[in-house]
């Protein structure tokens, strides 16, 4: 199901190695929850969101509409979003809320 070797899991499960994101929806969907927990954080949020969907922040910022290095800049606390880019993370959060309580 996940689509890697049994020799990468024990490392994943030794602490040796993480995954990389890609291979992170898989394994939510393996153990069939979202370990991640809730914060208040848009920011914080959006990098859990990110994490889940197995998203390179490039693919993250063309679908919220922000710019790539400045959400970068923001996930690593090097900067918080003006007013504009704030807008369009709430926005796009308030849209996966929406999709997941339907």
């Amino acid at each position: 199901m996940l689509k890697v070797t049994t020799e990468t899991v024990t490392n994943w499960e030794l602490n040796h190695t993480e995954p990389e994101i890609s291979y992170i929806p898989r394994i939510i969907e393996f153990i069939g929850y979202c370990p991640y927990i809730p914060t208040h954080s848009p920011i914080a949020r959006l990098g859990l969101i990110r994490q889940a969907l197995g998203l390179s922040y490039r693919a993250l910022a063309k679908k919220v509409g922000v710019d790539e290095s400045s959400l970068i800049r923001y996930a690593r606390g090097k900067g918080k979003p003006a007013r504009k880019p704030l807008a369009k993370i709430q926005a796009f959060l308030k849209l996966l809320q929406t999709y997941g309580d339907a």
